[in-house]
């Protein structure tokens, strides 16, 4: 019973902040990013940041704290990625809305990109990779909590840690998932949703790097 109450405690305290992503995920949902794209992201994040604990807690990694801060460049390449998008979507929009003559052109680059992306997804899809790496970079400083943590513990005591850890994700994907049925909380993030997300993973990248010491480790 303590050990289950440790692990839960300890959950809450390094991943309560993923509610807030996952809430901004679920806001963004539409005919490409679906739940199931945003619940297996969460998962195959934080498994992989659980793989880099465990293998730590055996004394076969040690990754200075700075260096786990250089993930924080992955939601600030997310961020800036979707500013550019957005920038060349209302571009395109006002081209159309002017009859421009290049649309044929774009409809032939996006049957291309649909080929590669249709590719992708045999595999796993795009959107669970972005979700998985914004996970992984959030959750990276966490892995120095991880390490000990999971280093004081036998092998059998750890599969429960791991089972109860894997349970919490879903229920914080669970949370997320109700919070955002509420119409007050949809309505604000539908209105400013789409707008804020490339800046909240910026923002997100630019807190890990500072954080973890990264940018003075650097300079």
């Amino acid at each position: 019973m303590s050990l289950i109450l440790t692990t839960i405690v300890l959950f809450l305290a390094t991943n309560i902040d993923d509610i807030f992503l996952l809430l901004t995920w679920f806001s963004q949902r539409n005919a490409s990013l679906k739940s199931s794209h945003i619940i297996a992201g969460q998962y195959v994040g934080f498994i992989l940041l659980l793989v880099i604990s465990i293998t730590g807690s055996l004394g076969a990694l040690i990754i200075p704290q700075a260096w786990i801060g250089l993930l924080g460049l992955i939601p600030v390449y997310l961020g800036v990625k979707a500013i550019i998008e957005q920038y060349k979507e209302r571009k395109e929009d006002q081209g159309e809305q002017e009859g421009a003559e290049y649309i044929p052109t774009e409809d032939v680059s996006r049957k291309v990109e649909n080929k590669h992306t249709n590719m992708l997804q045999k595999l796993l899809h795009p959107n669970v990779y972005k979700v998985a790496a914004v996970t992984f970079a959030n959750g990276g400083d966490n892995i120095g909590v991880y390490i000990p943590f999971l280093a004081t513990y036998t092998s059998w005591q750890v599969v429960i840690i791991v089972i109860i850890f894997l349970a919490f994700v879903a229920l914080l994907c669970y949370i997320a998932y109700k919070l955002i049925s509420f119409p007050f909380v949809a309505q604000a993030l539908e209105k400013y949703g789409h707008i804020a997300v490339p800046f909240v993973l910026i923002a997100l990248g630019i807190l890990i790097l500072k954080e973890n010491g990264t940018l003075t480790f650097f300079m």
